[in-house]
């Protein structure tokens, strides 16, 4: 026996099981529960051949997983352009204060739906100083810029590591 001849006699046997039950049942809510029993019966014994129709391996989050994607996406450059801008800022800061080419970069989580900052690296090897900094002292210029980090909320309880 074929698949559509099967799928047919599927479709017979629930039409006929709810017009017999129709005849059986007397009038009244009991007979309007039914029809609607066997009228999702029969739309469900119609449908179920369509996911061979699209495949074996027909899988209906498929449908849905799109979203999951464009938010996960979204998530990660929300949370990246928060890194850069705060990388930028903590950067800006530190060059106002008489420090130039000091180069911080920020270890995140940017995946997470909360951005979690975890620690901040800041390399001093090529560190130069302006006028405004006054007199040249490495332990100075870290503590200055320990006292930038702490202005910023998302840096407030993080560890800033140094590199000379």
């Amino acid at each position: 026996m074929s698949a559509i001849s099967s799928w047919l006699l599927s479709i017979a046997g629930v039409v006929i099981l709810s017009v017999l039950s129709e005849l059986v049942l007397p009038e009244g809510q009991m007979n309007k529960y039914t029809k609607v029993i066997f009228s999702f019966a029969i739309l469900l014994v119609i449908i179920m051949p369509l996911p061979k129709l699209f495949g074996k391996n027909f899988d209906i989050s498929k449908l849905f997983g799109q979203q999951n994607e464009l938010q996960e996406d979204y998530l990660y450059q929300l949370n990246l352009d928060k890194v850069t801008a705060l990388s930028n800022d903590f950067s800006s800061r530190v060059e106002s204060e008489g420090m130039k080419k000091v180069k911080i970069s920020i270890n995140a989580n940017i995946l997470a739906k909360k951005l979690e900052i975890f620690s901040v690296y800041v390399d001093l090897c090529d560190i130069e100083y302006t006028k405004d900094f006054g007199n040249i002292d490495i332990t100075r210029a870290k503590m200055k810029i320990l006292d930038i980090a702490k202005t910023f909320e998302l840096l407030k309880d993080v560890e800033v590591r140094f590199n000379e």
